[in-house]
């Protein structure tokens, strides 16, 4: 039984186990290093620079190589001894590597929300070693803390962030406690601020505030800086369109309205008449609402949005003829619509 656990002939060769060493230092070294720039954490500088381990890990490979030439002259120096130890201490790092690496793997498992720091830009630092070339942020920072906090940078996020340039940065807890980052962007708010500080009637920052404002729910200012966009450009049309059907999503449906008919003044098509119309109808104003909704299918029968809410303001009317005279042009523009055709059931059912 003995000669069941020899050792197989094919390991005794070195030239074998110096490609089956390397491959596997090779393929644990590249799996920890894409970890820790994708599964990066906040922290010290410790984090930061835990690639240049892997580096200098795979640096180290020279060191096994000459081990294995060592086996193979048959040396017993001294020499031949340190490097016995050193590869001994190389494997140890690559262990305690990879463990940190497969850490950081684990702590992506997060059940927590997902937040938004602002912050700033302290300093960029290039790390370039030949098989690593990568940036570390280190940035201000947040929530009263002390102590300036250091960040991976990923090959994708590294174009055009500066020093002292204003950032926000997503982060989630992980499940060992550790705050990962899942993006890091421009502070478009502060940067758009500039632009529009700098050049008072830069479309591009009015527009810009408008969006962020009116994505976070901030109607108030997108609204003051809708107005600033009137003045500076009074042709505009898709800005006021976004914020018309972020309002209405929002509930905000006086507001709506107003935007929308200062949309309708510049542009009348179907989309701004069917806002201005969609608007009006969750306004509860529907004879109004008939009207704009009326005139958008006259000019686009093919669409179906108007057809679909005339359907519900005359069904809330009470002129169920109309109601499903307007849902039947539905069903002509999409003839698998459950919804109206329920509809319609229920308005035969109504006779």
């Amino acid at each position: 039984m003995s000669g069941f656990f020899k050792t197989p002939d094919y390991f005794k060769n070195p030239f074998f186990r110096y490609w089956v060493t390397y491959a596997g230092v090779f393929t644990l070294v590249l799996l920890a290093n894409y970890t820790f720039t994708h599964y990066r954490v906040i922290g010290n500088i410790i984090f930061s620079f835990m690639p240049v381990v892997g580096t200098i890990i795979m640096y180290l490979w020279v060191i096994l190589l000459a081990d294995e030439f060592m086996d193979i002259l048959g040396s017993h120096s001294s020499i031949a001894w340190i490097i016995k130890k050193v590869k001994i201490f190389s494997f140890i790092i690559i262990a305690f590597y990879g463990m940190t690496a497969f850490a950081l793997w684990v702590n992506r498992i997060s059940y927590e929300p997902a937040t938004t720091k602002k912050t700033k830009i302290l300093s960029i630092t290039n790390v370039d070693m030949g098989a690593i070339n990568y940036k570390s942020l280190t940035i201000s920072p947040w929530d009263n803390k002390t102590g300036t906090q250091n960040i991976l940078l990923t090959y994708e996020e590294n174009i055009g962030l500066y020093k002292g340039e204003d950032i926000e940065i997503l982060i989630r807890k992980g499940i060992l406690s550790l705050y990962r980052v899942l993006e890091i962007n421009r502070d478009m708010e502060k940067f758009f601020l500039k632009m529009v500080k700098a050049a008072p009637n830069a479309r591009v920052g009015i527009e810009g505030l408008i969006e962020i404002y009116s994505t976070r729910g901030e109607f108030e200012k997108a609204l003051e800086w809708y107005a600033r966009l009137e003045e500076a450009s009074p042709v505009e049309c898709g800005t006021g369109l976004d914020l018309g059907y972020r309002l209405i999503e929002a509930r905000r449906y006086k507001e709506a309205v107003s935007v929308a008919k200062k949309v309708l003044e510049v542009r009348r098509d179907y989309e701004s008449l069917y806002m201005l119309g969609y608007a009006l109808a969750w306004a509860g104003e529907k004879h109004e609402a008939e009207k704009y909704l009326i005139e958008a299918v006259e000019l686009d029968p093919t669409d179906f949005r108007a057809f679909y809410y005339l359907g519900y303001i005359y069904r809330d009317l009470g002129q169920y003829d109309k109601a499903k005279e307007a849902w039947r042009n539905v069903l002509k523009i999409i003839p698998n619509f459950p919804e109206v055709e329920n509809n319609l059931s229920a308005l035969e059912k109504h006779r």
